[in-house]
């Protein structure tokens, strides 16, 4: 079985969502260094069009091989970092940090600067942008900060952060944004229609199929898909659906929270002497549930 079926309750193979297919084509898509510039330009507001002066900077360390998933260059004296995120993650400053602190060790090896000397060694400025593309409701724009992690204590203040800045890039967000840079709003659109068709309950062969026939009949990344359909198709079709995962977990844990405090509060009236009948009473619960929990209190079994 390869990594985009899996079987079903009939021994069949069934397609599934990838849970990173959004971040593989968004490297996918800004790969080329003129549409990576296309978007530099669109986040910083400026008109560049030297592609020659862009230098990808990617750390060959295997620590951290999750960063070439995403995009690391230099350009007009910057070190960029721009990652894709499906989910929110408030680690992504600390995971810049360590990110920034490798390059900027790199760069200084490569550029044989001397840290020892008594002239200031001049270094590229970081800028860190996170496109998020999760079914969250987000703000436009967020800044993420480092120093959020570290504990308060009166009277000091960190010497070090670490900023990214988090960018709504959901279809119908930052229209401004999407607006200087044409291929990022078709790119929200690819991902809005594959979003929508699976809403539909589509199977998502179809589903797929459909938002790819839709963005090229209307040409949005029309070359592209037409080009990339099946590696496109591949990218979505895989493991399993992230953001149903996420919702199905977020909904397991809740519910295991709640029947420990359920619990809790039955092993105290217990303690009490209430009756089984009495607790599910007092708890609006039916007995057999109550007896249950209570079974397993005198059990000691694990949740």
């Amino acid at each position: 079985m390869n990594d985009i079926e899996q079987l079903n309750t009939n021994n069949q193979k069934i397609p599934t969502i990838n849970r990173n297919y959004k971040d593989c084509l968004f490297r996918l898509i800004f790969e080329s260094k003129t549409d990576l510039l296309d978007l530099y330009n669109a986040v910083n507001g400026t008109n560049h069009t030297n592609v020659d002066d862009l230098t990808i900077y990617t750390l060959d360390d295997a620590i951290y091989m999750s960063y070439k998933n995403d995009m690391s260059f230099l350009f007009s004296e910057m070190l960029n970092l721009y990652e894709h995120q499906s989910t929110i993650n408030p680690n992504m400053p600390i995971r810049g940090f360590l990110y920034f602190a490798r390059n900027y060790e790199s760069y200084i090896e490569l550029n044989h600067l001397d840290i020892y000397s008594s002239v200031l060694q001049a270094l590229p400025l970081p800028q860190y942008i996170i496109f998020y593309n999760g079914t969250k409701d987000t703000p436009e724009k967020q800044i993420l900060e480092l120093i959020d992690a570290f504990p308060k204590v009166d009277g000091k203040e960190p010497c070090l952060n670490c900023k990214a800045t988090l960018l709504n890039i959901n279809y119908g967000h930052n229209q401004a944004l999407m607006d200087r840079c044409h291929k990022l709003q078709e790119y929200a659109t690819l991902i809005h229609y594959i979003r929508e068709n699976t809403y539909k309950h589509l199977s998502l062969d179809i589903a797929v199929d459909n938002a790819i026939n839709s963005c090229i009949q209307q040409h949005i990344l029309e070359d592209f898909l037409v080009k990339h359909r099946a590696e496109v198709k591949s990218m979505v079709l895989s493991s399993f659906d992230q953001e149903n995962h996420d919702r199905i977990l977020k909904e397991a844990y809740e519910k295991r929270g709640e029947e420990k405090i359920l619990r809790s509060l039955v092993k105290k009236k217990l303690e009490k002497g209430i009756s089984i009948a009495d607790i599910a009473e007092m708890l609006e619960q039916d007995e057999k549930t109550i007896s249950q929990i209570v079974e397993k209190i005198h059990t000691n079994s694990p949740d």
